[in-house]
């Protein structure tokens, strides 16, 4: 996946249908998800090295916020994955989520 963020949709056994790049109009984002009956989405991040997979504050507040905004729409955020060259960080894994 090229670099950058990106919202993959999950089915309900949390494997992928389709990834989203993410634009600045949030809004109409969360309005397609809600369109085609989206429930589970993950958050895939990608930097280059040598910044590594290691979450920022930013990245933090972006998990947190999107898990607000999801939850009205009975939607949630399986994970937040961080990648780094060979390297990631899962916000799950780490008992973040």
């Amino acid at each position: 996946m090229e670099e950058g963020l990106h919202l993959i949709i999950l089915d309900d056994h949390w494997r992928p249908r389709r990834a989203e790049a993410i634009a600045r109009d949030w809004r109409a984002l969360i309005a397609r998800l809600v369109a085609q009956d989206c429930r589970w989405i993950a958050l895939h991040q990608s930097r280059r090295p040598p910044l590594g997979p290691d979450p920022q504050s930013d990245d933090i507040m972006l998990t947190r916020t999107l898990v607000r905004w999801l939850r009205p729409f009975d939607m949630r955020l399986a994970d937040h994955i961080i990648c780094a060259g060979d390297t990631r960080f899962s916000f799950r894994a780490a008992g973040l989520l």
